[in-house]
């Protein structure tokens, strides 16, 4: 919960708020831009240490997700050869599965200041891009929302 509460309670992440009355009379479609005059993705990507905390926060609600997942609904993984964790950060999720699914190739698609400087192994790998430009192929998408 740390990482969360760190996460949720930044500056960058309350200053929005008092941005509100602006938001409410113009065009922005989040609070967020009116505020940094840039999208969340694009503050991310700009900000490191932001970045570093909403990756972790991501992280602790996947192994979470992923035992829970793995535990009840292995059965949808049985046959499949391919998998892409479409937004899947760090990994933490498809780690899981490929853990569980050995033979199983597995891709982290995310962005590119997510991914950068992650290493892969034997089945699974990091790819850099824009869920909205285009996902690689795969036979399974996972598309997990926390």
């Amino acid at each position: 919960m740390r990482p969360l509460l760190l996460f949720v309670l930044d500056p960058v992440l309350t200053k929005p708020w008092d941005c509100l009355s602006t938001w409410f009379q113009n065009d922005d479609r989040i609070a967020f831009s009116v505020a940094h005059e840039k999208t969340p993705w694009e503050y991310l990507g700009q900000d490191p240490r932001l970045n570093n905390l909403l990756n972790d926060v991501m992280a602790r609600d996947s192994i979470l997700a992923s035992k829970l997942v793995l535990n009840k609904c292995k059965g949808i993984f049985e046959g499949v050869s391919s998998l892409v964790d479409v937004g899947g950060g760090l990994g933490t999720m498809a780690k899981g599965i490929t853990e569980a699914f050995p033979d199983m190739d597995c891709t982290v698609f995310d962005l590119p200041h997510v991914v950068s400087d992650l290493q892969g192994c034997k089945n699974l790998k990091y790819v850099a891009g824009d869920m909205f430009q285009g996902v690689p192929p795969a036979e399974a998408i996972l598309l997990k929302v926390n």
